[in-house]
């Protein structure tokens, strides 16, 4: 989980490099949650993230609709996932930077929401520091 919460006003936008896959996921999270359950099994729902996983499956905190179906896009070695949130309109979205295929989710807005990396097995990540659009 990263420590710069999202802000509440404005667009943002944050991006990762996945430099070497296995099970990962990104997304945003409710802090306060995560920590509850020690930042283990946290996509579920009801616990506290909104996710994309590496093959395209969507994971996420309140939608069952969507929670474990391949309805997203799948990222790879060395691709670059640009995540962009609005907590005034509700929404987060991922996009693949190679292809400009995205997702997009409604979100809670009702507590302070962070960005967030699942990782497990062996991967590196790279945080993006430049402006993306």
């Amino acid at each position: 989980m990263c420590d710069q919460i999202i802000p509440k006003n404005g667009l943002i936008l944050f991006a990762f490099k996945f430099i070497e896959i296995s099970n990962n996921m990104i997304g945003i999270g409710f802090r306060d949650i995560m920590q509850s359950r020690n930042y283990v099994n946290c996509y579920d729902i009801g616990q506290g993230t909104y996710n994309i996983f590496y093959n395209g499956q969507c994971y996420n905190h309140d939608q069952q609709v969507n929670i474990v179906k391949s309805v997203a896009f799948k990222f790879t070695t060395n691709d670059i996932i640009i995540v962009e949130v609005d907590i005034k309109k509700k929404y987060v979205k991922w996009t693949r930077q190679s292809t400009n295929q995205s997702f997009t989710l409604s979100i809670d807005t009702s507590k302070d929401l962070y960005p967030c990396l699942h990782l497990c097995g062996k991967c590196k990540v790279e945080i993006l520091n430049q402006m993306f659009q």
